[in-house]
């Protein structure tokens, strides 16, 4: 492992948390067989919305695209927009409380980035870091990326522990008194 690829860690922490971000609603369709919990005409629906989404959030992750900025803009706003409604939507596939559903969203996407960031690592930073390493050209910005991603990171690892500790309630009930285990 070489020095550059560590040369700017706030790229590679805020790229691998949009790769992971890119990923998580195929982990809850592939994995959890998600999609399917909900009626036809709802995965008609939604799947091509986020083949759409995770298809125009990759090229502006991935490519070096230029010209229509401001159309590109709104169209990654719409689509992490609609990418994070799916994930939501997605994860009520069970009979969990709001704050289940959250721990839970927050753990495909926390292990989605550290897949991520550990693939790049292993074969060199690719993808949306090398992209913001270009734009994070002073001191100051670099700075601010890495105290994004790691707030970010920090975040989601808090709700993804809550999840992982927190037994398991009824929907509407108290949590149990007494300890599962």
């Amino acid at each position: 492992m070489t020095a550059a690829r560590w040369k700017n860690p706030g790229a590679i922490g805020l790229g691998a948390l949009l790769s992971g971000l890119l990923a998580a609603p195929w982990v809850y369709v592939v994995a959890f067989n998600a999609l399917f919990a909900f009626p036809p005409p709802f995965a008609l629906m939604v799947a091509p919305l986020l083949v759409v989404a995770t298809l125009d959030l990759g090229l502006e992750a991935f490519a070096r695209l230029h010209g229509f900025t401001r159309l590109r803009r709104l169209g990654a706003a719409l689509s992490v927009g609609s990418l994070l409604t799916s994930l939501w939507v997605l994860s009520g596939f069970t009979l969990m409380t709001d704050s289940e559903r959250l721990g839970l969203l927050a753990t495909v996407w926390l292990g989605a980035s550290l897949a991520c960031l550990i693939i790049w690592l292993a074969i060199g930073v690719t993808g949306p870091a090398v992209l913001l390493h270009s734009r994070l050209d002073s001191p100051m910005r670099r700075r601010a990326a890495l105290a994004v991603a790691l707030l970010l990171f920090g975040g989601l690892f808090a709700l993804c522990l809550h999840y992982l500790l927190t037994p398991a309630s009824f929907i509407g009930g108290p949590p149990s008194p007494v300890p599962i285990g």
